[in-house]
Protein backbone atom coordinates (compact mmCIF):
# COMPACT_ATOMS: atom_id res chain seq x y z
CA UNK A 1 0.00 0.00 0.00
CA UNK A 2 1.43 3.27 -0.76
CA UNK A 3 2.43 5.66 1.95
CA UNK A 4 -0.04 8.40 1.34
CA UNK A 5 -2.99 6.53 1.39
CA UNK A 6 -1.66 4.50 4.66
CA UNK A 7 -1.30 8.25 6.43
CA UNK A 8 -4.95 8.60 5.09
CA UNK A 9 -6.36 5.54 7.24
CA UNK A 10 -4.09 6.39 9.85
CA UNK A 11 -5.45 9.61 10.00
CA UNK A 12 -8.99 9.16 9.60
CA UNK A 13 -8.87 6.19 12.01
CA UNK A 14 -7.52 8.59 14.59
CA UNK A 15 -10.21 10.32 14.30
CA UNK A 16 -12.28 7.78 15.14
CA UNK A 17 -13.90 7.51 11.69
CA UNK A 18 -14.34 4.20 9.14
CA UNK A 19 -13.27 4.33 5.12
CA UNK A 20 -15.98 3.61 3.16
CA UNK A 21 -16.70 2.23 -0.30
CA UNK A 22 -17.84 5.19 -2.35
CA UNK A 23 -21.40 5.53 -2.72
CA UNK A 24 -22.97 6.24 -5.97
CA UNK A 25 -25.22 8.83 -7.37
CA UNK A 26 -29.36 9.08 -6.63
CA UNK A 27 -31.79 8.75 -9.81
CA UNK A 28 -35.05 9.75 -9.52
CA UNK A 29 -37.40 10.43 -12.28
CA UNK A 30 -41.40 12.11 -12.55
CA UNK A 31 -43.34 12.54 -15.85
CA UNK A 32 -44.40 16.09 -16.17
CA UNK A 33 -48.67 16.44 -16.84
CA UNK A 34 -51.00 19.97 -17.08
CA UNK A 35 -51.61 20.03 -13.86
CA UNK A 36 -55.74 19.73 -14.52
CA UNK A 37 -54.86 16.72 -16.12
CA UNK A 38 -53.88 14.96 -19.65
CA UNK A 39 -51.18 13.18 -21.85
CA UNK A 40 -47.13 13.22 -20.39
CA UNK A 41 -45.86 16.54 -21.91
CA UNK A 42 -41.90 15.51 -20.35
CA UNK A 43 -39.90 13.55 -18.13
CA UNK A 44 -37.55 14.77 -15.47
CA UNK A 45 -34.89 12.61 -14.78
CA UNK A 46 -32.71 13.46 -12.15
CA UNK A 47 -29.18 12.90 -10.59
CA UNK A 48 -27.32 13.71 -7.16
CA UNK A 49 -23.68 13.00 -7.36
CA UNK A 50 -22.41 14.61 -4.34
CA UNK A 51 -22.01 18.13 -4.96
CA UNK A 52 -23.56 18.42 -8.32
CA UNK A 53 -27.76 18.16 -8.88
CA UNK A 54 -28.04 17.39 -12.76
CA UNK A 55 -31.87 17.10 -14.39
CA UNK A 56 -32.14 15.87 -17.87
CA UNK A 57 -35.28 17.07 -19.49
CA UNK A 58 -37.16 14.16 -21.82
CA UNK A 59 -39.91 14.27 -24.70
CA UNK A 60 -42.18 11.40 -24.37
CA UNK A 61 -39.94 9.27 -26.74
CA UNK A 62 -36.98 9.63 -24.11
CA UNK A 63 -34.53 12.28 -26.12
CA UNK A 64 -33.69 14.74 -24.05
CA UNK A 65 -34.46 18.26 -24.42
CA UNK A 66 -33.46 20.44 -22.35
CA UNK A 67 -30.95 20.26 -18.76
CA UNK A 68 -29.64 21.73 -15.98
CA UNK A 69 -27.25 21.71 -13.84
CA UNK A 70 -26.72 22.92 -10.17
CA UNK A 71 -23.31 22.70 -8.72
CA UNK A 72 -22.91 23.37 -4.59
CA UNK A 73 -19.86 25.51 -3.55
CA UNK A 74 -20.89 25.58 0.69
CA UNK A 75 -24.66 26.47 1.51
CA UNK A 76 -26.85 23.98 -0.57
CA UNK A 77 -29.97 25.91 -0.95
CA UNK A 78 -27.39 28.73 -2.90
CA UNK A 79 -26.25 26.67 -6.06
CA UNK A 80 -24.69 28.09 -8.93
CA UNK A 81 -27.32 26.85 -11.95
CA UNK A 82 -26.73 26.29 -15.70
CA UNK A 83 -29.82 25.58 -17.76
CA UNK A 84 -30.16 25.16 -21.24
CA UNK A 85 -33.50 24.17 -23.63
CA UNK A 86 -32.07 23.19 -27.01
CA UNK A 87 -35.84 23.67 -28.35
CA UNK A 88 -35.50 27.34 -27.98
CA UNK A 89 -32.31 28.07 -28.18
CA UNK A 90 -32.90 29.48 -24.10
CA UNK A 91 -29.89 30.10 -21.49
CA UNK A 92 -30.30 30.47 -17.67
CA UNK A 93 -26.81 30.75 -15.81
CA UNK A 94 -26.79 31.99 -12.23
CA UNK A 95 -23.31 32.04 -10.27
CA UNK A 96 -22.93 33.29 -6.67
CA UNK A 97 -19.49 35.75 -5.70
CA UNK A 98 -19.58 36.17 -2.52
CA UNK A 99 -22.53 38.23 -1.84
CA UNK A 100 -23.29 38.62 -5.32
CA UNK A 101 -25.37 36.83 -7.78
CA UNK A 102 -24.13 37.06 -11.70
CA UNK A 103 -27.27 36.31 -13.91
CA UNK A 104 -27.35 35.71 -17.44
CA UNK A 105 -30.08 34.88 -19.59
CA UNK A 106 -30.29 34.47 -23.76
CA UNK A 107 -33.18 33.44 -25.26
CA UNK A 108 -32.15 32.28 -28.69
CA UNK A 109 -31.79 35.01 -31.38
CA UNK A 110 -32.22 37.89 -28.67
CA UNK A 111 -29.11 37.76 -27.70
CA UNK A 112 -27.41 37.67 -23.69
CA UNK A 113 -28.77 40.05 -20.92
CA UNK A 114 -26.63 39.85 -17.79
CA UNK A 115 -27.38 41.24 -14.25
CA UNK A 116 -25.71 41.83 -11.26
CA UNK A 117 -27.54 41.53 -8.27
CA UNK A 118 -27.60 41.22 -4.34
CA UNK A 119 -27.85 37.74 -2.28
CA UNK A 120 -30.34 38.59 0.57
CA UNK A 121 -30.07 36.82 3.79
CA UNK A 122 -31.98 33.78 4.02
CA UNK A 123 -32.51 33.47 -0.04
CA UNK A 124 -32.85 30.00 -1.67
CA UNK A 125 -32.02 29.59 -5.44
CA UNK A 126 -33.81 26.67 -7.79
CA UNK A 127 -33.18 23.12 -6.31
CA UNK A 128 -31.74 24.42 -3.04
CA UNK A 129 -35.32 24.63 -1.99
CA UNK A 130 -35.12 21.15 -1.26
CA UNK A 131 -31.76 21.16 1.03
CA UNK A 132 -33.69 24.23 3.05
CA UNK A 133 -37.19 21.87 3.67
CA UNK A 134 -35.13 19.17 4.98
CA UNK A 135 -32.86 21.40 7.05
CA UNK A 136 -35.95 23.75 8.58
CA UNK A 137 -38.73 20.32 8.54
CA UNK A 138 -39.58 20.66 11.79
CA UNK A 139 -40.38 24.53 12.20
CA UNK A 140 -42.42 24.04 8.93
CA UNK A 141 -45.71 23.67 10.56
CA UNK A 142 -45.46 27.83 11.57
CA UNK A 143 -44.93 28.52 8.38
CA UNK A 144 -41.84 30.89 6.68
CA UNK A 145 -40.77 33.35 3.96
CA UNK A 146 -37.81 33.30 1.93
CA UNK A 147 -36.49 35.01 -0.91
CA UNK A 148 -36.51 33.00 -3.77
CA UNK A 149 -34.61 33.50 -7.05
CA UNK A 150 -36.68 34.00 -10.33
CA UNK A 151 -33.70 34.44 -12.76
CA UNK A 152 -35.44 35.38 -15.88
CA UNK A 153 -36.99 38.30 -14.17
CA UNK A 154 -33.07 39.14 -12.29
CA UNK A 155 -34.60 39.20 -9.03
CA UNK A 156 -35.60 37.57 -5.50
CA UNK A 157 -39.55 37.77 -4.83
CA UNK A 158 -40.81 36.73 -1.44
CA UNK A 159 -42.40 33.54 -1.07
CA UNK A 160 -44.57 32.39 2.15
CA UNK A 161 -44.48 28.47 2.68
CA UNK A 162 -47.71 27.49 4.47
CA UNK A 163 -46.39 24.21 5.87
CA UNK A 164 -49.25 21.52 7.15
CA UNK A 165 -49.23 18.85 9.33
CA UNK A 166 -47.80 15.66 8.91
CA UNK A 167 -51.19 13.23 7.18
CA UNK A 168 -50.81 9.38 5.89
CA UNK A 169 -47.09 9.73 6.40
CA UNK A 170 -46.74 12.76 3.96
CA UNK A 171 -46.54 16.78 4.53
CA UNK A 172 -48.40 19.22 2.22
CA UNK A 173 -46.95 22.34 1.48
CA UNK A 174 -48.20 25.31 0.06
CA UNK A 175 -45.96 28.03 -1.83
CA UNK A 176 -47.49 31.77 -2.56
CA UNK A 177 -45.89 35.17 -3.60
CA UNK A 178 -45.68 37.23 -0.60
CA UNK A 179 -47.29 40.24 -2.22
CA UNK A 180 -50.75 42.19 -3.38
CA UNK A 181 -50.35 40.67 -6.28
CA UNK A 182 -49.86 37.13 -5.45
CA UNK A 183 -53.66 36.56 -6.04
CA UNK A 184 -52.60 36.85 -9.89
CA UNK A 185 -49.51 34.36 -9.54
CA UNK A 186 -50.54 30.36 -9.82
CA UNK A 187 -49.85 29.03 -6.66
CA UNK A 188 -47.15 25.93 -5.92
CA UNK A 189 -48.27 22.84 -3.72
CA UNK A 190 -45.36 20.38 -3.08
CA UNK A 191 -45.80 16.88 -1.16
CA UNK A 192 -43.29 15.55 0.75
CA UNK A 193 -42.52 11.83 2.51
CA UNK A 194 -42.58 12.67 6.34
CA UNK A 195 -40.16 10.10 6.69
CA UNK A 196 -37.06 10.74 4.33
CA UNK A 197 -38.55 14.51 3.61
CA UNK A 198 -38.04 13.75 -0.35
CA UNK A 199 -40.04 15.44 -2.68
CA UNK A 200 -43.37 12.84 -3.86
CA UNK A 201 -45.09 15.29 -5.64
CA UNK A 202 -44.92 19.33 -7.48
CA UNK A 203 -47.94 21.09 -8.77
CA UNK A 204 -47.47 24.75 -9.93
CA UNK A 205 -45.21 26.50 -13.04
CA UNK A 206 -42.29 24.02 -14.15
CA UNK A 207 -38.71 25.31 -15.28
CA UNK A 208 -39.87 23.76 -19.37
CA UNK A 209 -41.73 26.57 -21.19
CA UNK A 210 -44.31 25.92 -24.53
CA UNK A 211 -42.70 26.73 -27.95
CA UNK A 212 -44.51 30.52 -26.86
CA UNK A 213 -41.73 30.79 -24.05
CA UNK A 214 -44.64 30.43 -21.54
CA UNK A 215 -44.56 28.87 -18.52
CA UNK A 216 -46.90 25.43 -18.34
CA UNK A 217 -48.74 24.67 -14.91
CA UNK A 218 -47.74 21.22 -14.11
CA UNK A 219 -48.09 18.20 -11.97
CA UNK A 220 -45.09 15.90 -11.45
CA UNK A 221 -44.97 13.08 -9.51
CA UNK A 222 -41.58 11.24 -8.31
CA UNK A 223 -42.90 7.71 -7.15
CA UNK A 224 -40.34 6.30 -4.50
CA UNK A 225 -40.04 3.00 -6.23
CA UNK A 226 -38.00 4.53 -9.38
CA UNK A 227 -35.65 5.93 -7.31
CA UNK A 228 -31.86 4.21 -7.62
CA UNK A 229 -29.16 4.84 -5.03
CA UNK A 230 -26.21 3.09 -6.93
CA UNK A 231 -25.99 4.85 -10.20
CA UNK A 232 -22.25 5.39 -11.39
CA UNK A 233 -20.65 8.61 -11.69
CA UNK A 234 -19.57 8.36 -15.17
CA UNK A 235 -23.53 7.38 -15.93
CA UNK A 236 -23.97 11.45 -14.41
CA UNK A 237 -20.82 12.86 -17.11
CA UNK A 238 -22.86 11.05 -19.85
CA UNK A 239 -25.86 12.69 -19.30
CA UNK A 240 -24.10 15.72 -19.33
CA UNK A 241 -22.64 15.16 -22.62
CA UNK A 242 -25.38 14.26 -23.94
CA UNK A 243 -26.83 15.93 -27.19
CA UNK A 244 -30.01 18.01 -26.98
CA UNK A 245 -32.85 17.25 -29.40
CA UNK A 246 -34.31 20.63 -30.66
CA UNK A 247 -37.44 19.37 -32.20
CA UNK A 248 -39.22 18.10 -28.71
CA UNK A 249 -42.51 20.20 -28.67
CA UNK A 250 -44.65 20.11 -25.30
Amino acid sequence: MDAPMTTKRLILAALGLCVLPAQGAERYAGEAVPRAGGAMLYREVHYIDGGRHVVSYQCPDGKPFARKLLQTHGDPTRPDVQYEDARSGLRETVRATGSKLDIHVARGGDGERAKTIDIPAGAVIDAGFDPYIRAHWDALGAGATIPFLVASRFRFFDVKILGGKVVDGQRHLVLKLDAWYAFAAPTIEMTYGAKDHRLLRYEGMGTVRNAKGKGIDVRIDFPVSGRDLDVPAAAVDDVLKAPLDGHCTT
